[in-house]
């Protein structure tokens, strides 16, 4: 398969609020609401999700429901603007998936390592990705 572009738009409504486009969808993200260190976890859980049904129907397992529950701890230290040597993203990232449905114990750790290997999130999460920023007069 080759590979797809992605893309967003965002607009400020202030300085805490954006309005994100997706390609059908509309996201708010806000610092006291929806913030982004949240929209990061909730993106990683739905991408386990919809790789985890995909690697069930692969491995034929019947899995009916997957429960995530995703915890991320970070120093805010950084983001406040605050000198220290702590980088600004999360520290550690925990993640716990619960499976409904009928499958083998050793069954699931070997689905679960398939789907780590395919999240795009998580891969992104956990490796370096080349980000390149450009700033311009609007």
């Amino acid at each position: 398969m080759p590979t797809i572009k992605i893309s967003v738009t965002g607009e400020s409504v202030s300085p805490t609020r954006m309005i994100v486009k997706g390609k059908k969808t509309e996201y708010i993200v806000d610092k006291d609401d929806s913030s982004p260190l949240e929209y990061i976890l909730a993106a990683l859980a739905g991408c386990i999700n919809i790789v985890g049904f995909m690697v069930a129907k692969d491995m034929d397992l019947n899995i009916e429901k997957i429960f995530i529950e995703i915890e991320g701890k970070l120093n805010t230290d950084k983001l406040m603007g605050k000198n220290v040597e702590d980088r600004a993203g999360y520290k550690e990232i925990k993640v716990k998936v619960k499976v409904q449905g009928n499958v083998e114990e050793g069954k699931l750790k070997e689905w679960m390592a398939k789907v780590e290997e395919r999240c795009p999130i998580g891969d992104n999460i956990m490796n370096e990705t080349p980000v390149c920023v450009e700033v311009e007069k609007a």
